[in-house]
């Protein structure tokens, strides 16, 4: 009887070891199952940051090669703009040089002739620091 009960008792250990067992497998297998559903779920996320990632590449890279295309024109544009500076520096400064010329030749002949100049004429060369104080008096 003892023996049987031992038996009963083994083959009842048995049986909720198997159990146990199978309990254990039904949650690996369930916890496995919810982990691959994590992951796949994580997988597509990233997939579709990573798509939206090289589609902004891509859109950045073609605004690149844009601007990269413009780069020498404006730089066409950059030195014809610095030679028409320099053009009109030039011809400014001899305006101006020839400006100063007249202008001394018409004080010149003013004090020569003693004529006064004209208030117009006198503010100019104030306005330019030029003297204007003349032999003749203002009439």
């Amino acid at each position: 009887m003892l023996r049987s009960q031992l038996a009963d008792t083994a083959a009842e250990g048995r049986a909720r070891l198997e159990a146990a067992k199978e309990k254990c497998r039904r949650q690996l297998s369930a916890a496995e199952a919810k982990a691959r559903r994590e992951i796949e779920i994580q997988a597509a996320r990233h997939e579709r940051e990573t798509e939206d990632l090289r589609t902004r590449l891509r859109d950045l890279a073609t605004i690149n090669v844009d601007i990269a295309c413009e780069i020498p024109e404006l730089k066409a544009q950059v030195t014809e703009l610095q030679l028409e500076n320099a053009r009109l520096f030039h011809g400014q400064s001899a305006d101006t040089r020839e400006l100063m010329q007249i202008a001394g030749r018409l004080f010149e002949l003013s004090t020569r002739l003693g004529l006064p100049l004209d208030r117009a004429t006198r503010e100019i060369f104030a306005r330019r620091g030029w003297r204007t104080n003349t032999l003749v008096p203002d009439q």
